[in-house]
């Protein structure tokens, strides 16, 4: 049996090697300081360049993972599956499903390479 430690790591080394850690590096402050349905409205957003791009791949991801753990519904893996999902959630598990995804985005970060 894998410890959460180890999911995590396992779901990350994939996806993260197609991200830019610096546009990754951006997403724990964004989603600290403005909450976790707001960083995905800002990624899912049209525009923005690449460092946009790697961060909503970041957070379908993230929304991948989510979903793999049972925080969000199965097929809401992306940026707006996020929102659309979690905003109908209660507060206690939109808390959770954001600690998750920082712990994971954590595991992206390591993994990343710099470009």
């Amino acid at each position: 049996m894998q410890n959460l430690e180890q999911i995590r790591a396992a779901h990350a080394l994939e996806p993260a090697k197609k991200l830019d850690r610096s546009a990754v590096n951006k997403l724990p402050a964004m989603i600290l300081a403005n909450g976790l349905l707001a960083a995905a409205a800002f990624c899912d957003a049209e525009g923005g360049g690449d460092n946009r791009k790697d961060m909503k791949a970041a957070l379908n991801a993230t929304a991948a993972h989510l979903a793999e753990r049972g925080l969000i519904a199965t097929g809401k893996n992306s940026a707006k599956g996020i929102i659309e999902d979690l905003s109908g959630r209660d507060s206690q598990h939109l808390h959770r499903a954001t600690s998750e995804a920082l712990a994971f985005i954590a595991y992206l970060k390591r993994f990343a390479p710099k470009k």
